[in-house]
């Protein structure tokens, strides 16, 4: 009986580091996927406008403010992928990641990262600005609530 017991839990220590190094690969390959499609560098350009937005809305904000928004950016990139990590488990095997890069090494990959964070800036204040006028019209009284 001592004998399954001590199997049982090496088979469960091995079982874990396993998972481990599963979960370690797997974040890898997600931050991988995320340098060679460039998210991270749109969330970097995306942050200069979204603070230059919150500055119109709070005039009235110290500077001690956005000093301490700015450092809190800082770190928030890793934290930022460790956060997303379940999100593309729920939906991407590893398996699937690798493919993902592999089309990324690819030409076309390459265009398609290399346009992506251009197109978004260009994309960011078309959104915003219809954002302006769909809360003005609803502000307004054309657009029912829900």
């Amino acid at each position: 009986m001592k004998k399954i017991l001590v199997s049982l839990a090496v088979l469960w220590c091995v079982a874990l580091g396993v998972q481990a190094q599963d979960n370690q690969e797997y974040e890898k390959q997600v931050a991988k996927m995320l340098e060679m499609t460039h998210t991270m560098d749109a969330m970097k350009q995306i942050f200069p406008q979204m603070t230059a937005m919150l500055k119109q809305q709070l005039p009235q904000a110290p500077d001690e403010f956005w000093k301490e928004l700015d450092a809190s950016m800082n770190g928030m990139y890793d934290k930022m992928i460790k956060a997303v990590i379940p999100v593309y488990k729920k939906y991407l095997t590893l398996d699937d990641l690798k493919e993902i890069i592999k089309f990324y090494e690819t030409p076309v990959g390459k265009k398609l990262s290399e346009m992506n964070p251009k197109a978004t800036a260009e994309i960011l204040p078309i959104a915003q600005q219809i954002g302006m006028q769909t809360m003005q019209a609803q502000e307004k009284g054309y657009l029912k609530q829900q």
